[in-house]
């Protein structure tokens, strides 16, 4: 029989050999010897430090089974209208790499197409069937870019419902030079399941 042992931060159960939790990916204490007991004693005597405990309903909340790049990134773009939902630290984090990834590669495809076409020289004029295309691709950019502003805006209210916040936090990115720090530290912060008003 493969012993286990319980991950100190989600609660599930894992491998007792394994250093990461597989489920959430939080470093683990490697035991040097295993114990048969069910139910520890704790050790007060000439001791005053207390271990913390983890609240037990308080798990990691991802929507996707195992996020990663391709998988977050779909359910970003899928979720791009939804706000009545929660997205988890791996998925937000994750689907913005994708997202950066993907804007980065446009950009550079739209960037080449636009030297081509001479739409970077000062003296460009567009006429004709350049002008068509110079054009097009410019308003093809501004959608796009549109769309993503529309997805990041959506996506941080998601992520600030995993935490429990009213997506109306959204708002401390207005705040000048220290607002978005703020926004990025409160989308770092791991999923808060009790007393989360926003759990479907």
């Amino acid at each position: 029989m493969h012993e286990t042992k319980f991950c100190t931060n989600c609660g599930k159960s894992i491998p007792s050999d394994a250093e990461f939790c597989p489920y959430c990916g939080h470093g683990q204490a490697v035991a040097t010897q295993t114990t048969q007991q069910t139910n520890p004693q704790p050790n007060t005597a000439g001791s005053t430090y207390q271990q913390p405990q983890s609240q037990p309903g308080d798990a990691v909340y991802n929507e996707s089974p195992v996020p990663g790049l391709v998988v977050s990134t779909k359910l970003y773009l899928r979720d791009v209208l939804t706000i009545n939902k929660r997205m988890g630290r791996a998925d937000y984090w994750w689907a913005a790499l994708g997202i950066g990834l993907l804007a980065g590669a446009a950009s550079l495809v739209a960037f080449f197409l636009l030297a081509l076409f001479g739409g970077l020289d000062d003296a460009y004029e567009p006429t004709g069937l350049s002008a068509l295309f110079f054009y097009a691709l410019l308003l093809i950019m501004f959608v796009a870019y549109v769309g993503l502003w529309i997805a990041s805006f959506t996506a941080e209210i998601r992520r600030f419902h995993d935490l429990g916040y009213s997506g109306a936090f959204w708002l401390l990115n207005l705040v000048p030079m220290v607002g978005g720090l703020i926004v990025l530290i409160l989308l770092c912060q791991p999923s808060r399941q009790l007393n989360n008003r926003y759990i479907n």
